[in-house]
């Protein structure tokens, strides 16, 4: 179906005129979300409201303010059409091309997570199918059909809306439970702990929320997009981040309040839906968790789809050729990867969902935030309290990740 007959039938359905208008306003902002929000923010936030309650909500209405502020940024360098990879070669001729590969390929570990998880969750629904290993293989394949239909911007924000209604679900849950609304607001206070599980699992919080990959998607989306007005960008930003992070309080607040301390497992998170909805709600979530990895995996390497090409000096735009190709070789790479991690290591689907957004929070999201940084005071003209308040969100994040790479290390050592 092309696109002009796709949008002929949005506007055919009643109210299609509407829904079409709200797409195309705030489908960016779905894309972002439905990258954010897959199977490694579902067990991570799952996993802080199990084993820390309500002590770690601070952590979002944090995030949402360094990824409103690093949002702007991307935004700024799309209105006037510079990618950030350009401007990391471009700034540094000897090593730029490298590191941009680099971080494209660390981005792949979120794939290697979501290829995981999707993997044990297709064994799981498929009747006799029950070998993680080959369900992996089939979820690749799956990731790969979904790029060569060259139309997964549309299935990513069909996706998004279905994990979205699966996972709001919690949100009416709350409705139904004895939530203490006075350690709730306790728990929106900083607090920092030299607790080595409590200071990665803060890390992960930032680095699975604060997706970095997004940045390099949305720097290069305006050919796309073809948006001019930096005003638009920020409107759907902040909708797509608000609605993501919302969601998530929710997840975490459910968590606390119904699950116990310990290792997550599997289907963990969907236990308060059975036991309130029956066991078909718990089959509905292992559904939605398989979307979502399928969505996450491969909406994250759309950032690498951009990279990769342009660290070699070509431009690319959002499906061509270069960024297909880019696209569907990670997700092989990924899959490659998540198998013998899975079979060889002591790493599960779940600590891997865990695991791998704090690697890319530690190191990944502080290289690209002050990449942002430069880049923004190379192509706009930014004020100093602007550049103040971007430098603190920096700033914040590398402390971060200082502090907690050698918990990260040790986590990971102890794991394998």
């Amino acid at each position: 179906m092309s696109s002009a007959t796709a949008s002929d039938v949005v506007k055919a359905i009643p109210g299609g005129e509407t829904i079409h208008s709200a797409l195309y306003r705030y489908g960016l902002g779905v894309l972002f979300a439905a990258n954010v929000f897959g199977a490694g923010s579902v067990y991570i936030l799952a996993d802080a409201g199990a084993n820390f309650a309500f002590s770690l909500l601070w952590v979002l209405p944090l995030a949402f303010l360094i990824d409103i502020a690093l949002h702007d940024m991307s935004a700024r360098l799309a209105v006037t059409d510079e990618p950030l990879a350009d401007y990391i070669v471009d700034t540094l001729p000897i090593g730029g091309s490298a590191l941009v590969v680099t971080i494209s390929l660390m981005s792949a570990l979120w794939a290697v997570s979501n290829y995981a998880v999707a993997g044990a969750a297709l064994a799981w629904l498929v009747p006799g199918l029950d070998n993680v290993l080959v369900g992996i293989s089939l979820a690749a394949g799956f990731g790969i059909g979904l790029v060569q239909l060259k139309v997964y911007d549309r299935i990513e924000a069909a996706i998004a809306v279905m994990v979205f209604a699966v996972f709001g679900s919690y949100g009416l849950l709350l409705a139904g439970l004895d939530v203490p609304w006075q350690s709730v607001a306790a728990g929106l206070q900083p607090v920092l702990e030299s607790d080595i599980g409590y200071l990665t699992t803060v890390i992960a919080l930032l680095g699975t929320t604060v997706y970095w990959p997004n940045f390099f998607i949305q720097s290069s989306i305006q050919p796309t997009k073809e948006w001019t007005d930096l005003r638009r960008y920020r409107q759907d930003n902040a909708v797509g981040i608000a609605t993501t992070l919302l969601i998530g309080s929710f997840v975490m607040i459910v968590s606390a309040v119904t699950l116990s301390g310990g290792e997550m497992t599997l289907t963990g998170p969907g236990v308060p839906l059975a036991g309130i909805l029956g066991q078909g709600a718990l089959i509905v979530f292992m559904v939605a968790v398989f979307l979502a990895t399928i969505s996450s995996a491969t909406g994250t390497l759309f950032g690498a789809g951009f990279m990769i090409p342009q660290s070699l000096g070509r431009r690319t735009v959002f499906g061509d050729v270069a960024f297909r190709r880019t696209v569907i070789g990670l997700i092989v790479l990924s899959a490659s990867v998540a198998l013998p991690l899975l079979a060889y290591t002591g790493f599960g689907p779940v600590q891997l969902a865990i695991v791998m957004p704090a690697v890319n929070g530690a190191i990944g999201l502080p290289v690209t935030v002050f990449a942002l940084i430069g880049a923004v005071n190379e192509f706009s003209d930014v004020e100093w309290y602007e550049n103040a308040a971007f430098l603190a969100a920096g700033i914040v994040l590398l402390l971060g990740s200082a502090t907690t790479v050698q918990s990260l290390y040790e986590t990971i050592v102890n794991i394998l």
